[in-house]
């Protein structure tokens, strides 16, 4: 049986550095794509031996290209993580990204923080109303709506 380990919050970190600096991907120099295309092959480094050659091309690229505060930020958090990742890999261990709730949350999490910028109660409320609406398509299984989903139910009293 293969053991595995959640690398989901590091590669979200990695990003996370980026994300605070600049506000969309088209802005990140190419060194920093490269740097950064780097740190996610380390964190999902599947051998200890893969993992010392990304860790030392981060290093080279450290050294040798200009790079932004942001790479030199995901390198130190990237120089936090590889001994860690190193000893799981010597135990067995593969990286994985496969909590099932944190893959939902990821596909939602820009509808969430959309909902963040509501200004009014009822605006929020109205939109999570609608969200709800749109992915709830189970049927009720009791009630006076057994049968009927959530939608089917709300063109029927709002037409």
């Amino acid at each position: 049986m293969a053991h595995s380990f959640c690398v989901f919050h590091q590669l979200k970190n990695v990003s996370k550095r980026y994300y605070e600096e600049f506000s969309s991907i088209e802005e990140i120099p190419d060194n920093d794509k490269i740097t950064y295309n780097e740190i996610s092959q380390l964190i999902l480094s599947d051998t200890v031996i893969s993992a010392v050659a990304h860790i030392q091309k981060i290093r080279e690229f450290n050294s040798d290209l200009e790079l932004s505060e942001a790479s030199h930020k995901a390198i130190s958090y990237a120089e936090e993580i590889f001994m860690k990742n190193v000893s799981f890999l010597k135990k067995g261990f593969t990286p994985e990204t496969d909590n099932t709730m944190e893959q939902i949350f990821s596909l939602i999490c820009d509808i969430v923080d959309k909902a963040r910028s509501f200004k009014t109660n009822s605006g929020i409320t109205s939109f999570c109303y609608n969200l709800f609406n749109y992915f709830n398509k189970r049927c009720f299984s009791t009630g006076k709506w057994k049968g009927f989903s959530p939608l089917m139910r709300a063109r029927f009293q709002h037409g």
